[in-house]
């Protein structure tokens, strides 16, 4: 496996592009980003090659909500021209979320109701436009449920089973499940039996713990474990450290290092 950093999150004593030196400084293979029509994209670039540094995964969906239908058009129009970015910066997962999350991540609401069966409907018939484009590409679109009782209220996909339900309806080697192990510790548990049932249709994990979205081993998961489960069962894509450091990023990595040695 290999280990991302997302540079939204740690690091955040440096300027944006310094984190990525600072990522390959102890020695993660890739960084990863949320949204990137706003960032200097060429400095980053840059920034990655001279440092030897892959991009993991930056977030797709840069305008209009995945559930709703009058939002198509757009919603798909935006994954495009974030695929065609994905492939001019190496990148082969894109990180997909159902609604749209706002900058200080809640939920932004929809135009109009919508009910429950018409939301996941919507999302698999925008997947399944968007299956050749990815496929094409060679990237990889990973569909993100969240928690919605500590951090995103209002969000549509909250439980695993149901993404991976819906991975099996489109069925695409270029569309998987982010599995992120905070969010759905809060919202079901039983991580690692999760996670090997269904490892096939994981493109990508995040990782943090319970409660706080802390460093792992600040709470409740045992973190050991999943990672020792995680070699066990040869799962070779990326592990994302999307946590929010509990003391400063230098302390509360080399606590993580004790857990994923790499």
């Amino acid at each position: 496996m290999k280990f991302s950093v997302c540079i939204e999150l740690l690091f955040t004593e440096y300027r944006f592009v310094k984190r990525i030196e600072m990522a390959k400084k102890f020695n993660f293979d890739a960084v990863e980003f949320w949204d990137w029509k706003e960032k200097d994209i060429e400095a980053i670039r840059n920034e990655c090659k001279n440092n030897g540094i892959e991009i993991a995964a930056f977030v797709g969906n840069t305008k209009g909500q995945m559930v709703n239908p009058d939002d198509n058009d757009k919603f798909i129009d935006g994954v495009k021209e974030s695929i065609n970015m994905a492939k001019d910066l190496n990148c082969q997962n894109l990180i997909l979320t159902t609604n749209t999350l706002r900058e200080d991540r809640s939920v932004a609401p929809l135009s109009k109701d919508i009910s429950k069966n018409e939301k996941r409907e919507n999302i698999i018939k925008v997947l399944t436009q968007l299956v050749p484009i990815a496929e094409d590409a060679d990237v990889v679109l990973n569909i993100e449920p969240l928690n919605v009782i500590v951090d995103h209220k209002g969000y549509f996909l909250k439980y695993s089973n149901n993404g991976f339900d819906i991975l099996k309806e489109i069925s695409s080697s270029n569309v998987k499940l982010l599995y992120d192990i905070y969010h759905m510790q809060i919202m079901e548990g039983n991580i690692i039996s999760n996670l090997i049932n269904n490892i096939n249709l994981i493109g990508h994990i995040h990782i943090a713990d319970v409660p706080g979205r802390h460093e792992p081993g600040s709470g409740e998961l045992n973190y050991k474990n999943i990672y020792e489960k995680l070699k066990e069962i040869d799962y070779k894509r990326f592990i994302g450290f999307e946590f929010i450091p509990s003391t400063s990023t230098k302390s509360s990595l080399s606590a993580v290092k004790n857990i994923f040695r790499f």
